[in-house]
């Protein structure tokens, strides 16, 4: 069944081929009953092709032509030609084929094109092919045009893939530039302020700050924050690290209290109490005649159960007038009088 479908069709495409499929002929009596490609012949009343027109490419003596059916005129089959009116604008016509041929720089197909060319259809002109180039036009802006590989290149100071870097480098894919690694440097800008860039690459810590207390005294600990060390609690570094009433010892590191000062009644005078880290008197206490009244004096007898208290003048024992205030010492009962 398929096979004589086949033979139906083609017989059908042969006789539209060779005008078996024409309507009857039109009758006429003269000419211009007719078509503009036909005369009538007055024989058989009957409009025929007129000479010089076709109605199939039977009726064209040349090979290299065919009956165009809207002109009814024997013209050049496609691709063949007579001169350059036969062909199209990208095309010129080979006297010695005759035949239309690509002109100087433009193409029909891939064969014509270098073998990283192809041929642009639309355009008929050669084009690199994906991933190769013809110019610098052809690649990014950070690349140059290899004319011996026609492959984009990176220019100089940029970079495609990692290989092209330093060992200790990576290429950014967006800004085709090298850069460092994590952990590693090609300035002081790639490291941390508070470290430098080395000869290695690598980023080192500068003098002065630490990243454990390994790299501090042993009255230091490391702040790991901002990686400097610091007094222990209870240490100094200077006077800064100290109360108000506090001096740093700069040979233990230790904080003490200043000269004038207290923390604690033990760093105060046997009369005296610390308030307010100041060492004061207390009540009924003296450490001199000065604060007892005129009629006594402030025992200062190292041992006296009346030490640093204010006594009366009169009758106390006495070692000589000194003793005495506003009196004398009588040297035989050792008494103020």
């Amino acid at each position: 069944m398929r096979n004589t479908i086949m033979i139906v069709l083609l017989l059908m495409v042969s006789l539209a081929i060779f005008g078996c499929l024409q309507t009857p002929a039109k009758t006429c009596a003269q000419d211009k009953d007719c078509s503009s490609w036909q005369v009538c012949d007055t024989k058989t009343s009957k409009c025929v092709t007129g000479t010089g027109y076709c109605i199939a490419d039977a009726g064209c003596t040349d090979p290299k032509k065919g009956c165009d059916l809207t002109t009814h005129k024997c013209a050049y089959k496609g691709g063949y030609c007579l001169d350059n009116y036969d062909c199209r604008d990208w095309q010129f016509c080979d006297n010695s084929t005759q035949k239309c041929s690509p002109l100087t720089g433009r193409c029909d197909d891939d064969a014509v094109c270098n073998r990283w060319e192809e041929c642009d259809l639309t355009k008929h002109i050669c084009i690199a092919k994906a991933d190769f180039c013809s110019d610098d036009y052809d690649c990014a802006n950070w690349q140059n045009c290899n004319n011996e590989t026609h492959l984009c290149a990176a220019n100089i100071g940029y970079c495609m893939e990692d290989s092209e870097c330093q060992r200790w480098e990576i290429c950014n894919a967006t800004t085709h530039f090298c850069n460092a690694k994590a952990g590693f440097c090609n300035s002081n800008y790639d490291c941390d302020p508070r470290f430098t860039c080395g000869s290695d690459h690598k980023c080192a810590l500068m003098a002065g700050y630490c990243i454990n207390d390994s790299y501090c005294q042993s009255w230091q600990t490391c702040d790991q924050q901002a990686l400097l060390c610091k007094a222990n609690r209870g240490n100094c570094t200077d006077t800064r690290d100290c109360q108000s009433w506090q001096v740093c010892d700069p040979a233990n590191h230790i904080c003490m209290t200043r000269e004038g000062m207290c923390n604690l009644d033990s760093e105060c005078g046997g009369w005296q109490t610390c308030s307010s880290h100041q060492c004061v008197t207390r009540a009924g206490m003296c450490a001199s005649d000065a604060d007892c009244s005129s009629t006594q004096r402030c025992d200062l007898v190292p041992g006296d159960a009346e030490l640093y208290t204010c006594v009366s003048l009169l009758n106390t024992q006495c070692q000589g007038d000194w003793n005495c205030p506003g009196s004398s010492c009588n040297l035989d009962t050792r008494r103020c009088r």
